[in-house]
């Protein structure tokens, strides 16, 4: 007897599409569980990479040239998805990250620099959810959705303040999209990594010249993207409003952000 994982039929969208990351982490599982992808990035290169891994494993995938920080563009992503494949059933909102001018003490953090991070990492969340939600709830079809969190939530984000409070926010908002939308049979949940070794992460540490894997506690992108293809799938029916954080214990040592404090 086993139990599978069957995604057959059905159409996800992915936002974000780096081979190297989580995104496509999640491409490849739900390609690999049956199910159609269609992957959002503002980088036609980045897309195209994603799409072949997730073609050759002979999965189907299309791409969207989209901007998901642009709300005009934001806008035709549900149109497109459904112009394409006739269908859309969940959502995997990855997409976001903290960028290297992100990470200064509070009193030094330009207001430019923490609605940038809102908007990658919390605003787009919500109008993705929200048109995806009323598709759903228009053509009166079940769906999930599942929306990319961090353990820098959990209890403070030293020296990434605007970060830590955009996932904090995911994680409220969506307990209400389960809230509000259990009505139609729409499930949303939360997944928080802790660190996962993704390329970037690869590359910024050897950019700074620190062994990426020297912290035992990393957490590998497929067991993530496992997390969250579950969350997606019906064998997690009966789930919904959760936050479920997958860091390997990190969150049982410290805060995400714990950091040197700076000179002053």
């Amino acid at each position: 007897m086993s139990l599978n994982i069957d995604l057959r039929g059905r159409v996800y969208v992915v936002s974000g599409a780096a081979r190297g990351g989580i995104s496509g982490g999640v491409a490849r599982r739900i390609a690999a569980a049956g199910g159609a992808v269609a992957c959002v990035d503002n980088q036609p290169a980045v897309l195209e990479e994603t799409l072949a891994d997730v073609r050759a494993g002979g999965g189907t995938a299309q791409g969207f040239v989209i901007d998901l920080m642009d709300p005009a563009q934001t806008d035709t992503l549900v149109p497109q998805v459904l112009r394409h494949f006739g269908r859309l059933d969940g959502v995997a909102n990855v997409a976001g990250g903290t960028r290297e001018q992100d990470w200064v003490p509070l009193e030094r953090t330009p207001l430019d620099i923490f609605r940038e991070t809102l908007n990658l990492n919390l605003e787009y969340v919500f109008r993705v959810c929200r048109d995806v939600a009323a598709s759903m709830i228009g053509r009166k079809v079940p769906g999930s959705l599942v929306n990319v969190g961090s353990i820098s939530a959990l209890t403070s984000a030293p020296w990434h303040g605007p970060y830590g409070a955009a996932k904090s926010g995911i994680a409220a908002l969506t307990r209400t999209m389960a809230n509000e939308w259990q009505y139609y049979r729409i499930r949303a949940n939360t997944v928080s990594p802790g660190a996962v070794m993704t390329q970037r992460v690869r590359e910024r540490a050897a950019a700074a010249n620190v062994v990426a894997g020297s912290n035992r506690n990393f957490t590998a992108i497929d067991d993530v993207a496992n997390a969250i293809v579950f969350l997606l799938s019906d064998l997690a029916a009966g789930i919904s409003g959760q936050t479920l954080v997958v860091d390997s214990a990190l969150s049982t040592k410290f805060c995400a952000g714990e950091r040197t404090p700076p000179k002053v």
